[in-house]
């Protein structure tokens, strides 16, 4: 449990230290990204990525740390969540910019790890779902 709880934290802070690259204005290109790769996407800077990585990557990934530490089922099924929706984004970032990164494969390995260490310890402490009705 102790192994995700600092998995969810380094990748919230990740999403932090993204999100600021993206949101503070010259951020990104100093990261070596330039506005050239979002010619396929629906935006012509980085502030709505930015905001998802904020909100979203960050967030989620912050309060499951939180939650584990806490109520350690709903932290595991969010962490379970957290690395479904990192893959999710991952992909979605190969096709709005029609290419692929060798950062993006990291961060793709990164977010199944996460989706397999959090079932992992669901399976292992038999964590029940958050908010399921219990018949006694």
């Amino acid at each position: 449990m102790k192994r995700l709880l600092i998995f969810d934290l380094v990748m919230a802070i990740f999403g932090a230290v993204g999100a600021s690259a993206a949101l503070i204005p010259g951020g990104a290109e100093s990261m070596g990204v330039s506005t050239d790769l979002l010619i396929h996407a629906p935006f012509n800077t980085f502030f709505i990525p930015g905001i998802f990585l904020l909100v979203v990557i960050f967030g989620g990934n912050l309060v499951s740390g939180i939650l584990l530490g806490k109520r350690p089922a709903a932290g595991a099924y969010l962490s379970a969540f957290m690395g479904f929706v990192t893959g999710i984004w991952i992909i979605a970032q190969w096709l709005l910019m029609a290419a692929i990164f060798p950062i993006q494969l990291v961060f793709m390995l990164i977010s199944l790890l996460q989706l397999a260490l959090a079932i992992r310890l669901i399976r292992k402490h038999k964590l029940p779902v958050p908010f399921s009705a219990y018949q006694r």
